[in-house]
């Protein structure tokens, strides 16, 4: 599915949950989504893939030859990294977390 397709449906995902929290603390859906794809391109940092944001509904991920894709979840940025990449990610290896 092309990344247009894919903007026009589809469910959001629970880390997509930002600005629910009531109150005047909460951060915006924008500022929670800028500060989640910070945190994840550290952690991606090590592989030289970077994620972008792309009208504030789906990700773009990069890999260093120029090869990217557009998936539309937080699970999605991870198999994409790892198709990009050619290599198995954990986002939760110690040295993941480390980033």
């Amino acid at each position: 599915m092309c990344g247009v397709c894919g903007s026009l449906g589809g469910e959001e995902h629970w880390s997509s949950g930002a600005g629910r929290i009531q109150g005047d603390s909460a951060p915006t859906r924008r500022a929670e989504r800028a500060r989640r794809i910070r945190v994840i391109n550290r952690a991606l940092m090590p592989l030289r893939v970077t994620v972008s944001d792309w009208q504030g509904r789906l990700y773009v991920v990069a890999g260093p030859t120029g090869k990217h894709m557009v998936v539309d979840s937080l699970p999605h940025i991870w198999q994409a990294a790892q198709e990009i990449t050619g290599r198995s990610l954990d986002p939760l290896a110690p040295a993941v977390l480390a980033a």
